[in-house]
Parts: C-alpha cells; structure tokens; sequence
C-alpha cells in the first residue's frame, strides 16, 4: 500500500467484489452458455466447446504480464476497464461466431478462437488487475475477509446469471442470445 493511499474501506471492498460479480457473470456466458448452445443448438462435437474454453484458460498464463503491466503504471482501474471491456467485446465476437460454427464455416471457427483468446486475456487483465488492487490497497487485517468477499461474489454473478440467462434464451434463437 502507498504511503499516501488510504485503505479500502468495506464498500470499496464490495464496489470490487461487483467487479469480481461481472467477471464472473460474463465468463460464465462464454464457457458455459455458449458451450451448451454448441452442443445442444449447433449440434457440435462436445470437443469444439472444450477446446475454445481450454484455450480461453491456456491465453491466461499470460497473467503474470498483465500483473507486471499494471504494476509498473501503478494505476490499475485502467487495466481493470480495458480488461472488462475486453471480455465484453470477447463475449459479443464469441456470440457473433456461434452462426458460422454451426455451418461448420471456416471463419467461424477463427472468429470463435479469436473471441475465447480476447475473452481469456480480458480476464487476465481485469482479474489480475484487480486482485493486485485488492492485495495493495485494504488494511492486512482486513484481506481474508476482502478476498473471501471477492470471492463469493464471483460465485453469486455466475449463479445468478446462468438463471437469468438460460431463462432470457428459451426459446432459443441467435437473435434473443444477441
């Protein structure tokens, strides 16, 4: 922490923890919606899915750059952003190649990997970021309780949103997905 910096008091905290909310809320729409939609809607192999979810996490090992990244600024709510939009945009291009994976069309399928490695480096980016913020600016008594907040309310933006979402798309069409 900064000399200067006062600590993040509670609701800085939880502001982080709906950050923590909307990453989980987004990637769950790409590796586990979308997943279904290949294979329940698109009728791919169960393996078209995997691999783009695989190689969603595989872009992130690049973490550790994203961190050294937004260390080195010593600002991080830009990297925060610029990784949230990411994955927004990523999620968006990822919907945008479902049409074309189910023609089994070729650019479907590099529109798609290009989508999940957006989607991968956007969670690198916004995750990281913000864990770095998290671990720089609350008070050492307070981190467990703070990253446990986090934590849980990554949990809570995946659970509400796989409800809300798979009740949104029925019937489902591209369209009512979009």
């Amino acid at each position: 922490m900064s000399a200067q910096a006062k600590p993040l008091g509670w609701f800085g905290i939880v502001r982080l923890g709906m950050v923590q909310f909307a990453i989980g809320a987004i990637v769950m729409l790409a590796t586990s919606l979308l997943n279904r939609l290949m294979v329940v809607e698109y009728a791919l192999a169960a393996a078209v899915p995997a691999g783009l979810v695989a190689w969603h996490y595989a872009v992130q090992l690049s973490r550790p750059l994203w961190g050294h990244g937004s260390d080195r600024g010593r600002r991080r709510t830009p990297w925060i952003v610029a990784g949230m939009a990411m994955l927004a945009g990523g999620v968006m291009l990822a919907v945008s190649a479902l049409e074309g994976l189910g023609q089994g069309s070729l650019a479907g399928y590099v529109t798609a990997i290009i989508a999940f490695a957006i989607i991968g480096a956007g969670v690198g980016a916004a995750g990281t970021s913000l864990l770095a913020l998290l671990a720089t600016q609350v008070a050492p008594e307070r981190r467990a309780a703070a990253a446990a907040i986090t934590w849980i309310m990554m949990i809570v933006g995946i659970v509400i949103t796989a409800a809300i979402a798979g009740r949104l798309i029925d019937p489902f069409s591209l369209e009512r997905l979009t």
